[in-house]
């Protein structure tokens, strides 16, 4: 077999389906991960003191580049992910209403609804357990008081600073204020919602919850951010600065810079007194 066949051989072998040799097919693949050439080009078996040139040439290698968006293209597809979907997500993410997860509700306050604005119950368990609650703080821990307590309230006798039911029960929190109410003159209660988080894992600004000290505390994507990304895709924004001068400016400025005299040693010595006003006039 000639020597060039066996060549020929040897680099077909070396070279992965992609058309690339394996290191630098790994390359490609490991430049995915994190989008770091120096890294991906340790990662793929070239030297730590060269990595980062060899990872700017390969970068710039036309088969290189193009195996690279073929992976990017392929993830892509296996994510089923397209720009069309990823502008859409940000869409909602950036029109969304926060109040779908969170927000202050005003609720009736106890006197809102009771019978002639008095206290209202939920219902007579909870009006018969803060009566023992009261009867038990009453007796700080004395038996024969508590005995007492409840034997009187149970003739019916009048006791100071005993719960009454005289505002009835049905006490519903989600109602809204009585505007009449002369407890709150009708302002109610301020309650925050939050959104069962069973039905806020699809919602586009949902991004979970953390337990603080204060309570549970709703994490929320930022709207702002996600609109910045639209307006940027569709090219809503020039954050390059055109810095290109007209041809009179450049002219002008030539002429300004030919009729100026030569900054020299002689010119410095001469104009000295110059110079020095200009320094006092700075000050």
């Amino acid at each position: 077999m000639p020597k060039n066949t066996k060549i020929s051989e040897k680099k077909r072998l070396n070279l992965a389906p992609s058309g690339l040799t394996w290191k630098r097919d790994v390359f490609c693949s490991e430049y995915l991960k994190d989008r770091n050439a120096t890294q991906a080009a340790i990662r793929a078996g070239y030297s730590e003191r060269t990595a980062k040139e060899q990872g700017y040439r390969l970068l710039t290698n036309v088969h290189v580049k193009a195996r690279v968006n073929e992976l990017m293209s392929e993830r892509a597809q296996r994510l089923e992910i397209e720009t069309t979907d990823v502008l859409q997500r940000l869409w909602e993410k950036a029109t969304a209403d926060v109040n779908e997860l969170v927000r202050i509700e005003r609720r009736c306050c106890r006197y809102c609804h009771g019978v002639d604005h008095e206290y209202q119950w939920r219902t007579p368990r909870e009006f018969k357990g803060a009566q023992n609650a009261t009867m038990e703080e009453m007796a700080k821990g004395n038996a024969d008081t508590l005995l007492a307590l409840g034997q009187a309230l149970d003739e019916g006798r009048t006791i100071p600073c005993m719960p009454n039911d005289a505002g009835g029960y049905g006490f519903d929190q989600t109602a809204g204020p009585n505007p009449d109410c002369p407890e709150c003159h009708g302002e109610g209660i301020a309650h925050v919602v939050v959104l069962d988080t069973r039905e806020a894992l699809s919602h586009p600004l949902y991004e979970g919850v953390k337990q603080t000290k204060d309570g549970i505390e709703v994490k929320i994507a930022d709207r702002a951010k996600a609109l910045e990304q639209v307006a940027r895709h569709l090219q809503m924004f020039k954050d390059v600065v055109d810095l290109q001068a007209s041809e009179e400016l450049i002219t002008a400025a030539r002429a300004i810079s030919a009729a100026s005299p030569p900054i020299t040693p002689q010119y410095v010595r001469d104009n000295a007194h110059r110079l020095d006003a200009l320094e006092w006039d700075a000050l």
